[in-house]
């Protein structure tokens, strides 16, 4: 596929762009999104709106990408090992830490895989190996992040 993702690829430098905005409606703070043709929505529940938690929220997005990106290249490692994987899966988890306490440690993300099959202690080694996708490294390293403002 020429579709970028999570699976590492050489050639040219790999560019995404999602397109959100805010739905001005009273009570919520719905955003809309599109990525390419498909389109969802994120909601944030803070206590001063009277969210319906109708949609995921932001973080929802982000563990639920690390965990897709883990799982597939997990496939795809037992794939070209020929490693006889039945069935993955995997939690992942976001505590955010309180910034307001003195030598506060910084918010964590804990990742639980469970790997299903006939498979030695070698292959699980392997396969675990092969969880570190993009996506982990890119959460994982952090990403410089540029704001830029446009005029409508």
């Amino acid at each position: 596929s020429s579709r970028p993702g999570c699976v590492p690829r050489r050639g040219p430098p790999m560019v995404k762009t999602v397109k959100a905005s805010l739905v001005m409606e009273p009570g919520t703070l719905r955003t809309d999104v599109a990525v390419r043709h498909h389109r969802f929505s994120v909601d944030e529940a803070p206590p001063a709106y009277d969210s319906t938690d109708a949609f995921p929220d932001p973080y929802d997005y982000i563990l639920a990408g690390l965990a897709a990106c883990t799982l597939i290249s997990i496939r795809l490692s037992a794939e070209a090992k020929g490693i006889p994987l039945e069935r993955a899966e995997v939690d992942v988890s976001f505590e955010r830490r309180s910034r307001a306490e003195p030598g506060a440690q910084p918010d964590h993300i804990v990742r639980i895989i469970t790997l299903h099959g006939e498979l030695s202690d070698a292959e699980r080694q392997k396969l675990a190996r092969s969880a570190d996708c993009a996506a982990f490294k890119s959460l994982s390293t952090g990403i410089p992040i540029t704001t830029e403002s446009a005029t409508p």
